[in-house]
C-alpha cells in the first residue's frame, strides 16, 4: 500500500505550507511526547514546497503567512489541551 499522506510536528514548516495553500487533513496530539503531529496529502507539490523551504526559494505573501500563522497557533494550541483516551 502507497503511503499518500505525510505526517509534520515543525510550526515553521506547517505554517510556510499552509501559507502556500496546502490543505491540512489531520491535526492529532502525541501521546508520547509534547508535540503536535499535523498531516498532509503527499503530493509533487507538496515535496517541491518543501524543498523551496528548505533551500528559502519559496515566496509568501506575508498576509498569508500572518493568517496562517494564527491559524496554526490556534491549532497546536487545541491539540495541547485535547485529552487523549
Amino acid at each position: 500500500m502507497q503511503n499518500n499522506t505525510i505526517k509534520l510536528t515543525d510550526k515553521d514548516l506547517i505554517t510556510y505550507l499552509s501559507a502556500r495553500g496546502f490543505e491540512i487533513i489531520a491535526s492529532d496530539k502525541d501521546s508520547s511526547k509534547n508535540r503536535s503531529v499535523v498531516t498532509f496529502k503527499n503530493t509533487e507539490e507538496l515535496d517541491k514546497a518543501i524543498l523551496d523551504y528548505v533551500n528559502r526559494v519559496g515566496d509568501v505573501n506575508i498576509s498569508d503567512y500572518l493568517a496562517a500563522e494564527k491559524r496554526i497557533k490556534n491549532l497546536l494550541y487545541f491539540n495541547k489541551t485535547k485529552e487523549i483516551n
